[in-house]
């Protein structure tokens, strides 16, 4: 064989194990986010209006855009960190205050260069431990966690029984696909709606405020700010 036809050769079965381990990561990115308690207990509580569930899943979306098959991330971890705090705060008027950002960044980009080099043991430990974690939380109730929670590191009590210790990247693909936090409940489409605003976008100007002819303006009334408990 030609130099051309080895190379082909070894080259054929890597796209298919590229795409294993794309899902592999997106499942592992899915379970990161159901176990980050800042993310659940906004969702839940309906911190980001009706939209809650919607954003959340903006949001898985628009994280998983940045990462491919090439192995390169499109965005630097410090930079992700300050996008999900700058998220969180826009989309959910949570401010965060325990660092857990830089927790979650940080578990996403150690898997997805694990599974550029083709090991998925922690995408798999991290969605083991977010079925644990997951399934002690009562329905519809929101509850904070502590950080170690989310740490693929934590003692063994925390992983489960392993069950998806050696499941399928077919499985990993059906976890994946979905909804973060169960289904979204049914709201009614609001007309004039502007579109869900990307992971690293900036963040919509606020209109300008009229005065008057004796030069005073309206003062709205300011928002409560949810503030993430630590």
């Amino acid at each position: 064989k030609t130099k051309t036809d080895k190379r082909a050769t070894m080259a054929a079965p890597q796209p298919q194990a590229a795409v294993d381990m794309m899902a592999e990561f997106q499942a592992g990115v899915t379970a990161a986010l159901r176990s980050w308690s800042a993310l659940r207990t906004a969702v839940e509580t309906d911190w980001g209006g009706a939209e809650s569930h919607a954003k959340a899943e903006d949001l898985r979306t628009n994280i998983l855009s940045q990462f491919d098959t090439s192995g390169k991330p499109k965005m630097e971890q410090e930079e992700l960190e300050d996008n999900l705090a700058d998220y969180m705060e826009e989309e959910f008027s949570v401010v965060l205050e325990d660092g857990s950002e830089r927790q979650l960044a940080d578990v996403i980009h150690r898997m997805y260069d694990a599974c550029a080099r083709g090991d998925v043991t922690l995408c798999r430990q991290v969605v083991a431990n977010a079925q644990t974690v997951v399934s002690s939380f009562p329905a519809q109730k929101a509850v904070v966690q502590t950080e170690g929670e989310m740490d693929e590191d934590d003692d063994d009590d925390n992983m489960g029984s392993g069950v998806l210790a050696s499941t399928p990247s077919t499985a990993a693909a059906s976890y994946a696909s979905e909804g973060l936090f169960g289904p979204a409940p049914t709201a009614k489409p609001q007309a004039n709606m502007p579109p869900p605003r990307q992971l690293g976008d900036a963040a919509p100007e606020k209109p300008q405020v009229e005065v008057d002819d004796d030069g005073f303006a309206p003062v709205a009334p300011k928002k409560g700010r949810k503030g993430r408990q630590t």
